[in-house]
């Protein structure tokens, strides 16, 4: 096969510089196995640079001929053109997000039919389910499970909780000059047991796949701590809740916060998170939450991720091999970098620096 010469007038030096800014990694990499190519490097081990054959670089050396770095781009494919103009994904996120105002065929949330007709009726974009399913996907949407609504919800009290975090925070600190700074941990209980959920799994499309599940009612919980800036946590497994399980959890926080920090610990409004016992370390301040809001506590995200992809699906013997699961569990999580950071990471619950 006889090289196809490569014009010049672009320098190797330059294609790695647009390499490193390119997006796309399939651009990035047919721009650096030309640089390869044009710092003399034989087409064999310059495809291998581009993770290609020597005829497809050789197609790609045609194409940068032909159209310089433009050329490198993949061409539209052929078939049926996007309906909706990017500038216009936003406005159609925020109707899907507002809700339906009245009820469609005795349903109070948007169905895939319904954002099909939204779509319609709004921008006179009509798409296939397929089609439909795709833009959803690139507004960020996915098909989620959601949480009931407790009649006793105040969805004003939580936007006020997050807008005024940043002052209660600032409170605390110079209510302890003495310290650096206040991190912010979230803290909830997780319970385990025998009587599981069924989730999610991959199976041939079409059919309804059969999953075991458990009957018995034998359970452990996981009192759980995080600190997302920190990307950090710590728990205690026990069988009961209590006061008593509670101030070992507490202790285990003041234990793990920072030097020269102090902790804000933002708790629900449990029993045993406000009994008149509590021991609450000199280091660590309770926040407690608005009533009857788990979407502020980040931890309960990360107890979501858990069930979904650790504990599901599973037979439990007895209370001890719950209470070792649940351990395992923890430590699995735990050990992954940025898992906390990525899971619990509020953006309204950011922390405060004295400095």
């Amino acid at each position: 096969m006889v090289a196809v010469a490569i014009r010049r007038d672009i320098e190797a030096s330059e294609l790695r510089r647009l390499a490193r800014l390119e997006r796309d990694g399939r651009v990035s990499s047919r721009l650096l196995a030309l640089a390869a190519v044009l710092d003399g490097v034989s087409r064999e081990q310059a495809a291998r640079i581009g993770g290609m054959d020597r005829q497809t670089l050789r197609d790609w050396v045609h194409r940068f001929n032909e159209a310089g770095v433009a050329g490198l781009r993949d061409r539209a494919r052929p078939g049926r053109p996007c309906l909706l103009a990017e500038e216009l994904l936003p406005e159609l996120a925020a109707l899907i997000a507002d809700g339906p105002q009245v009820e469609r065929d005795g349903v109070v949330e948007f169905r895939l039919s319904h954002i099909h007709a939204l779509s319609l009726r709004h921008f006179g974009a009509d798409y296939s389910q397929g089609g439909m399913h795709a833009v959803l996907r690139r507004m960020g949407f996915s098909w989620l499970k959601p949480r009931p609504i407790h009649p006793k919800t105040d969805l004003a009290a939580q936007e006020t909780f997050k807008k005024n975090f940043g002052q209660t925070l600032a409170c605390i600190r110079d209510q302890h000059p003495e310290v650096e700074r206040v991190e912010v941990w979230f803290q909830d209980e997780a319970r385990v047991g025998q009587k599981g959920s069924l989730t999610h799994l991959w199976a041939p499309t079409g059919t309804r796949p059969r999953a075991v599940r458990d009957h018995r009612f034998k359970s452990a919980y996981i009192f759980g701590a995080v600190c997302p800036e920190r990307d950090t946590g710590v728990a205690l497994v026990v069988s009961r809740v209590s006061t008593e399980a509670m101030n070992l959890m507490l202790a285990e926080i003041s234990q793990a916060v920072g030097k020269a920090a102090h902790a804000a610990v933002l708790i629900d409004g449990a029993g045993w998170h406000v009994a008149n016992d509590l021991e609450v370390p000199a280091n660590i301040t309770l926040v407690p939450l608005p009533p009857y809001s788990p979407e502020l506590n980040a931890i309960e995200r990360l107890w979501q991720v858990m069930r979904d992809t650790l504990l599901s699906h599973r037979l439990f013997t007895d209370l001890n091999h719950i209470i070792e699961v649940c351990c395992t569990t923890w430590n699995t999580l735990i050990s992954q970098p940025g898992r906390i950071q990525s899971t619990c990471g509020y953006p309204w619950a950011l922390p405060v620096r004295t400095s």
